[in-house]
């Protein structure tokens, strides 16, 4: 990520990569963005700049993806860096989401790579950018390269199994109706 990118529409597509997640995480739009914008700046967790790739074109900023090697972040550091972005309060209501989410942030089941998110902005939607992007992170890395998908959203489920994804397991979280697959593609 570029330090002209436009920092504003990255955070909100982070955002919008789930419609479930992130309110729940960080509360509403208005009041996640600036927490968001922080975290992507600091340099220890997973939403860091560090690991961004952004897809541009005429200075526009059309889509993300946030993937990294998870054993290569710090624990402590990345919760260093929760506890500078986040005000008091939301740190502590924090805690109890962390441990209902707790199946679905475990990734030790995870070798090689995992892609946190991917959002393409709406209006860029089905160009491929996404499938692009997707693409280039896999032949960037060359390991085991894991997602997670929710399971109502078979459009996703689908792209992934056409870009090589397939399923290692089902992963329930504690909420009715909420659950993902984990994917897995392998070099």
């Amino acid at each position: 990520m570029s330090p002209a990118t436009d920092l504003d529409v990255v955070a909100g597509l982070v955002y919008d990569t789930d419609a479930y997640l992130f309110p729940l995480l960080f509360g509403s739009r208005g009041h996640a963005l600036p927490i968001l914008k922080k975290l992507i700046q600091l340099d220890a967790n997973s939403f860091s700049h560090r690991y961004i790739q952004v897809y541009e074109a005429e200075g526009v900023v059309q889509a993300i993806l946030i993937g990294y090697n998870h054993r290569e972040i710090n624990k402590e550091a990345e919760e260093a860096d929760f506890k500078s972005a986040l005000p008091l309060v939301d740190l502590i209501l924090l805690v109890p989401k962390l441990w209902i989410l707790r199946p679905f942030m475990d990734k030790s089941d995870v070798t090689g790579h995992y892609i946190q998110n991917v959002c393409v902005a709406p209006e860029h939607r089905g160009k491929g950018i996404g499938s692009l992007l997707i693409r280039n992170f896999c032949e960037t890395h060359a390991t085991d390269v894991w997602l997670d998908v929710e399971l109502g959203n078979t459009a996703a489920l689908q792209l992934y199994e056409r870009l090589g994804f397939r399923v290692s397991r089902q992963i329930p979280i504690f909420l009715p109706g909420l659950g993902s697959y984990r994917l897995v593609r392998q070099p």
